[in-house]
């Protein structure tokens, strides 16, 4: 069984999905964004084929909690409060890491923050 693959965004404003993946498709991605729940988000391929889950950002407020989840380096690079996004790519399509990744590049870049795993533990 194959697994998805999670990249996490952890961003200092509060993000707007929505205009992201909008400025991705302006940018040459062919996605189609669907609702997928309060705040949350799927992307699709021109294929129709289901490609990332977006989920509904969350304030993250707890001293240590992202050192806890995500290593004492990455809790070094974000101050609290930060919003936690949560990326995933569906198994068995090798467009969707590339796209779950580039949306979560670009959420940091319009936002600021950082993006789990850094580029360098792939």
């Amino acid at each position: 069984m194959a697994l998805t693959s999670d990249v996490v965004a952890l961003v200092r404003n509060e993000p707007d999905i929505p205009t992201v993946v909008e400025g991705m498709i302006a940018f040459g991605e062919a996605l189609r964004m669907r609702e997928a729940g309060p705040g949350a988000r799927h992307l699709y391929d021109s294929e129709g084929r289901l490609l990332v889950s977006i989920e509904a950002p969350e304030l993250v407020r707890v001293p240590g909690e992202v050192a806890r989840l995500l290593g004492p380096q990455m809790a070094d690079r974000v101050r609290l409060p930060v919003w936690w996004v949560e990326i995933r790519a569906a198994a068995g399509l090798p467009e969707a890491r590339r796209v779950a990744r580039r949306f979560a590049d670009d959420l940091v870049h319009w936002q600021g923050g950082a993006v789990w795993p850094p580029v360098e533990a792939r």
